[in-house]
Parts: C-alpha cells; structure tokens; sequence
C-alpha cells in the first residue's frame, strides 16, 4: 500500500512542477508595432493611439490589431479581401485615403447641422409653450416667418437651412413632453448628490402638513 501513496505523492510532484516551467516559458513580451508610410502600399493606414497604432484597411474600413502590423499581414488581407486592387500603386490608396477624409469631413459638417437643427427645434418649442400658444403655430407662423425673415436678410440660398428646423405640432408636442422630463431628472440627480439639502425639504414638507392638519 506505501508503495502505491510513493507514487501518487512523486506524480503529484511532478505535475506541480511541470505548471510552473509553462507558464514561464508561455511569457512572452508584448511588443508595440509602429506604422510605417510605405505601408500605404498595402492598402493600409492607421487609427488608435500613437503608441499602439492600428492598421486600418483604406478600401473597407476594418480595422486590424496592432500585432497585424506586419507587411505579410497587411499583403495578407489586400489580396485575400480586395484582389482587384492588389496590384494598385500608393498613388491610388494615396487618392482613395484622401477621399476618405473627405467624406468623414461632409459627414461630420452634416452630423453638427443636424444637431444645431434639433437645438432650435426645441428653443421654438420652450417659446411657444410659455407663450401657450397651439403647438400648430410653430409649423404655420413661426416657420413661414423666419424663412421671409432670411430670405430677405442672408438670401435664399440660406432658406434650405431653416427648413431643416422640424416643427410640426407633433414635434412641439413631442418637445414639450421632453423638456420637463429632462428638468426632473437633473433635480432628481442634484438632490441625490446633496443629502442634506433633500432631508430639509422633506422636513419642511412634514412640518407644513402637520401645521395644515392641525388648522
């Protein structure tokens, strides 16, 4: 019987060891690629964070980990995924980074009228609801009227841009509906942060029902 727990215990041994000579030898040191301009020539460019850079695909977009940063990698992925411009120069990938930059400069231009837009959209609302007028005033006066207003003032190339300005009585309404909603989240946040300033409210509260009751 010693003789079958000697053996156990040797094997135990061993395989405790063997774990740790493993994992030493599974460490391996983590190296930062860096991205190199004639890389271009692979159809690729870069994005992320200078120190770690990402190759990113010009052609498709996708964007590949930083350890694919290697010229057969980066060859790799050209003539696998885009064979008809594996043999395009680094003119032609110069050319389409360029218009690639472009777009995402029309795109975000795009993106900040739209927001400037919905801004106004709900200035207009916050005025007709405290002049409480309908909320069809928005779509048939106020509308008609800034587009008179800047046509005769900017031009009218400058209408296209006040008719961006959503104000239908749906969306007033809409509008309407949001902005308190928002107002009493951000007190709800503000009261939450101050403790002490809500348990006097709620103190005050208690004290004025009380006096009420008692009359």
């Amino acid at each position: 019987m010693d003789k079958f727990l000697r053996r156990k215990d040797s094997s135990s041994r061993t395989g405790d060891e063997e774990p740790s000579t493993s994992v030493t030898k599974n460490l391996k040191k983590v190296v930062k690629r860096k991205y190199d301009e004639d890389y271009i020539k692979y159809g690729f460019s870069w994005c992320g964070d200078e120190t770690a850079p990402r190759p990113q695909c010009i052609i498709c977009g996708d964007q590949l980990s930083n350890e694919s940063m290697v010229p057969s990698k980066l060859k790799r992925h050209l003539y696998s995924g885009h064979p008809s411009c594996a043999n395009k120069g680094k003119q032609y990938f110069k050319r389409c980074l360029e218009q690639n930059k472009k777009q995402k400069k029309f795109i975000k231009s795009a993106v900040t009228v739209s927001e400037k837009a919905l801004e106004a959209s709900y200035h207009v609302a916050k005025l007709i609801a405290r002049q409480k007028k309908p909320h069809t005033v928005g779509e048939t006066l106020i509308k008609p009227a800034c587009r008179e207003i800047v046509r005769l003032m900017l031009g009218p190339n400058e209408v296209k841009e006040v008719n961006k300005v959503s104000l239908s009585a749906d969306t007033v309404k809409r509008r309407i509906h949001d902005m308190p909603s928002d107002i009493l989240g951000t007190l709800i946040k503000k009261l939450l942060s101050a403790e002490k300033f809500a348990l006097q409210i709620a103190l005050r509260e208690i004290a004025f029902s009380s006096r009420t009751t008692l009359h």
